[in-house]
């Protein structure tokens, strides 16, 4: 940490100021004073006249100063010469609820885009995420009109204060989550909209009530005839149903998607560890798109595993789910892709539900049965040693798991599914197990043995919306494609599958005990 600004923070904190909000507070009030006493020295040692400049103007727009006359002084001479940025990159740096801030090495990576693009305009939404590499992208293009937007009061006036030399760069205190920027059009933009979140105000109707959807869609109305639009989004842009599904219809009728890139594990951590995309989107039209991974090499983002797919190709997919054209099994996906074999999504042969939520204070000596994660072993249901709870039967009717249903992981580090068995208790599902329950045309064994396929790990791995941990919403496997086959088929299908693993598992247990028997016969040679 700046050895400085670690005194001005030491300062505040003696004074009870610690959140990052006051902390910025303060240093605005700071620097607005400063900037109206400009080079009025004199003024600075009068602490009293000094203190009634700084509430002359600065408490309208930032709330009455929280101490006193001798503690402004003392904050004023700490805070005076420090970066307001860099002072709060460094409050904001681990922050985990609140602001994200991107790593320095995304805001270079659109440097270089820029470098190649030359546009004229450009438009930076939601700058305050990009304080790492803002002055610096800001510098490197004098000549160019930049335009940042935030919808954060605070943000707003650091984002003023911060770059008030650069004569290029336009700040607009504005939402991209209602109609915003009238009659404006640019060459470039870039965003990084919130995630998930559902926008109060939004002023007219969008495609998408999520505040990424929106942002998405919002901000495509600003590109020019030529412009293109980099746009951080989760990774749900590319396969969830309904609105979303509305949405890449839009876009793909209107706009060019020149490229889907994954971005690393972690990039925006600790802030959100889920899973990202950075989409290319511009308005002249393309024959291909270029999709691939991002990797981190020596503090520079590189296009790993690209691969150019023909744009027909790409959009006769249903979705834009770019890992199945990386997936391991992509020859038996495209297979199973081409089959005339009949296909329907399991919301239509299952009724699919998450579990309910239990904490693990809530369990306790009860009649009604938790089936979690662990209790899931090897295709199988453990059914002892499960947690319990208490609870009226009625409030949990709808978790309930009934005889066939088929469970299966959405949290954690590994897929697991098992198929539920009819117990002498009442067995509910907990919320981080999908329960898919079959209609009369399918078998619960017989959709297991789908999910455990190759084909199936790789199309359930495609919906995932985490990075390590898996992530797997039950809305989103309910778009998933499964085969049909005559219930006779599936019958047949268990019988033999059913057989042959029982086979397997008395061959296994007669060569560990076998093993085991050997190994205890040698040991006792040695007594």
């Amino acid at each position: 940490m700046n050895h400085t600004i670690d005194l001005a923070l030491n300062k505040m904190y003696q004074r009870q100021i610690t959140s990052r909000e006051q902390l910025l507070n303060e240093m605005l009030r700071v620097k607005l004073t400063a900037e109206k006493l400009g080079s009025e020295l004199n003024l600075a040692k009068d602490k009293e006249k000094l203190f009634q400049l700084m509430k002359h103007e600065t408490e309208q727009q930032l709330g009455f100063f929280p101490a006193d006359r001798e503690d402004f002084v003392e904050f004023f001479i700490v805070l005076r010469d420090i970066d307001p940025i860099e002072f709060a990159l460094e409050i904001y740096k681990n922050d985990r609820v609140g602001t994200v801030i991107s790593p320095k090495y995304l805001i270079q990576y659109i440097e270089e885009k820029i470098v190649n693009l030359n546009p004229q305009k450009i438009l930076i939404t939601e700058a305050e995420k990009h304080l790492a590499g803002l002055q610096s992208l800001v510098m490197r293009f004098p000549q160019m009109e930049i335009t940042l937007t935030t919808q954060l009061k605070p943000m707003s006036l650091l984002l003023r204060l911060g770059l008030s030399k650069y004569k290029n760069v336009r700040i607009i205190f504005e939402s991209i989550y209602t109609e915003c920027l009238p009659q404006e059009t640019f060459d470039y933009i870039f965003c990084f909209p919130a995630f998930g979140a559902k926008p109060d105000e939004i002023g007219k109707q969008f495609l998408t009530k999520e505040s990424d959807g929106i942002a998405a869609e919002n901000m495509l109305s600003h590109l020019n005839a030529t412009g293109m639009m980099d746009i951080i989004l989760p990774a749900k842009i590319t396969f969830a149903g309904m609105e979303y599904k509305k949405l890449r219809a839009y876009i793909a009728n209107h706009f060019t998607i020149k490229s889907i890139y994954i971005l690393p594990e972690g990039t925006f951590r600790p802030a959100t560890a889920i899973k990202t995309y950075l989409l290319s989107i511009a308005v002249k039209p393309e024959k291909t798109i270029k999709i691939g991974n991002f990797q981190l090499e020596k503090d520079a983002l590189i296009v790993a595993d690209a691969k150019e797919v023909g744009m027909r190709e790409f959009l006769a997919h249903e979705d834009w789910r770019v890992e199945l054209l990386f997936s391991e099994d992509d020859e038996n996906i495209q297979r199973f892709k081409s089959s005339t074999r009949e296909k329907v999504k399991l919301k239509e042969v299952a009724e699919v539900f998450r579990g309910k939520s239990i904490l693990k204070k809530d369990t306790t000596l009860g009649d009604i049965a938790v089936l979690n994660i662990s209790n899931i072993e090897n295709g199988e249901i453990n059914y002892l040693n499960m947690d319990t709870i208490a609870e009226e039967e009625r409030k949990i009717k709808r978790y309930e798991l009934l005889d066939g249903d088929v469970v299966l992981s959405c949290r954690g580090t590994a897929i697991k599914s098992a198929v539920f068995k009819q117990q002498d208790r009442t067995v509910i599902a907990s919320a981080n197990v999908i329960a898919i329950r079959p209609k009369d045309k399918v078998l619960g064994r017989y959709i297991q043995i789908f999910l455990e396929s190759p084909i199936g790990m790789a199309m359930i791995k495609s919906f995932q919306r985490g990075t390590t941990i898996m992530n797997i919403n039950h809305s989103d496997i309910m778009e998933m494609e499964i085969p049909i086959i005559p219930i006779h088929e599936q019958q047949d299908m268990i019988k033999q599958y059913d057989r042959e693993l029982s086979i397997y598992k008395k061959a296994v247990s007669e060569a560990e005990t076998r093993w085991e028997s050997t190994k205890n016969t040698l040991y006792n040679k040695l007594i």
